[in-house]
């Protein structure tokens, strides 16, 4: 199984906005996160953008190293903007 997309909806509920990803696979398979930070759903969104390119044919089985790799590949630029889009 290999991801085929990841698409970011930034949603507006009351007060408190917050970015949810739909992860796409080949098969047919798809799944839903949550940044769980509110408030900053545009600049998460352009992070989720960000490593979509890095995420397409990966095997969406591999979780942890994936979320490692992004982390480690912007270690000292990231902050909590960047481990929100991650976790999501």
């Amino acid at each position: 199984m290999k991801i085929t997309d990841v698409k970011p909806f930034p949603v507006w509920v009351g007060t408190r906005n917050q970015m949810l990803v739909k992860v796409e696979t080949d098969e047919g398979i798809y799944g839903w996160g949550e940044s769980g930070l509110s408030s900053r759903e545009i600049a998460v969104k352009g992070m989720v953008e960000h490593y979509r390119e890095f995420l397409i044919g990966r095997d969406p089985m591999q979780r942890g190293a994936l979320w490692q790799e992004m982390y480690r590949s912007q270690y000292f630029e990231g902050g909590r903007t960047m481990t929100a889009a991650i976790s999501a």
